[in-house]
């Protein structure tokens, strides 16, 4: 994870109490903060988080876990009264934690496009090659955040429970890089920006 110069982390209820500022001191860039998943759960410290997170100085950003067990309306529908007007300074993210058929596949487009339109931005999706390419095809405005640290098309790569030194205490985060420069970064955020 070193050698990428625009590091970030994933949060969510599981990891606790989240010292931002210290996480911003320690060469952060951004967070994502897990908002919600499915049609029914929300993340308990959603709301904490991302006000916590104002005023660390990191670009923020929210995320939702797809599944494929629940409608994709009702989804948007947890996700968005969730996450009210304001989902952070960067694109959502939506996570997909499974393979899926094409049927499947072609809800969770339909469930990029509403996300997409509802808020009018850009979105980061993570998943496997496959999924992506289906995706993309349909939804040229999403990128790939992929657990392949070679992944040279991705936009971003994890990497599961990385330590991190906050303040003189490891603790483990789910850590998340930038594929490209500070000036890669900069581009990155002007366009999100303008969207």
């Amino acid at each position: 994870m070193n050698k990428y110069s625009v590091r970030g982390v994933l949060v969510s209820q599981s990891d606790g109490y989240i010292d931002f500022v210290s996480l911003a001191n320690n060469d952060q860039k951004f967070v994502y903060i897990k908002a919600s998943q499915g049609s029914t759960y929300t993340d308990n410290n959603f709301s904490n988080n991302f006000n916590r997170s104002q005023g660390s100085g990191m670009q923020i950003g929210v995320y939702h876990v797809f599944s494929t067990q629940s409608k994709i309306k009702s989804q948007l529908l947890n996700f968005t009264r969730e996450v009210g007007p304001n989902y952070g300074s960067i694109p959502p993210m939506v996570f997909v934690n499974s393979n899926l058929n094409n049927l499947q596949k072609d809800q969770l487009s339909k469930f990029v496009y509403m996300i997409h339109r509802y808020y009018n931005t850009n979105l980061v999706i993570n998943c496997n090659n496959d999924i992506f390419n289906y995706l993309h095809k349909r939804n040229p405005y999403i990128s790939l955040l992929s657990n392949n640290l070679n992944d040279s098309k991705a936009t971003f790569v994890s990497i599961d429970n990385h330590s991190i030194n906050l303040d003189g205490s490891n603790i483990s985060l789910n850590q998340v890089a930038f594929n490209g420069k500070n000036t890669d970064w900069e581009r990155y955020l002007l366009k999100s920006r303008n969207r």
